[in-house]
């Protein structure tokens, strides 16, 4: 058996020199994995308008009230602009918030029990 012929299986088949880049294309994009990545980024995108909007028009609207002044970027020393990493720490940090709490009320919506709880109840 030549060496091209013990490759590990994809999508069930064991890789030799008949199998063409097609086929192993195919074998990887039908894996759920592929898909559910695929489908993860189109509602990642969506999701960040949705955010954006959240800091750029409320948070940001706040912290105008709060402070005066809702854009961070004149603030410099010097040569030193540091107003632009405030701003981009700011919507970093809402942005992380945002996600945790949106992943962790989807978590405890499909929140599901261990078989001992489940048979419990």
């Amino acid at each position: 058996m030549d060496p091209i012929s013990k490759i590990a299986p994809v999508g069930g088949k064991v890789l030799g020199k008949a199998t063409s880049f097609f086929d192993e294309f195919k074998d990887f994009a039908v894996k759920g994995n592929a898909l559910e990545l695929a489908v993860g980024v189109v509602i990642g995108t969506a999701f960040n308008g949705i955010v954006d909007s959240l800091v750029k028009d409320i948070i940001m609207g706040a912290i105008a009230m709060a402070f005066g002044k809702p854009d961070f970027s004149a603030f410099a020393f010097g040569a030193i602009k540091y107003g632009s990493f405030i701003n981009n720490l700011v919507n970093f940090l809402i942005v992380g918030l945002s996600v945790f709490v949106a992943i962790k009320a989807i978590n405890k919506l499909f929140k599901r029990g261990t078989p001992e709880e489940i048979k419990t109840v």
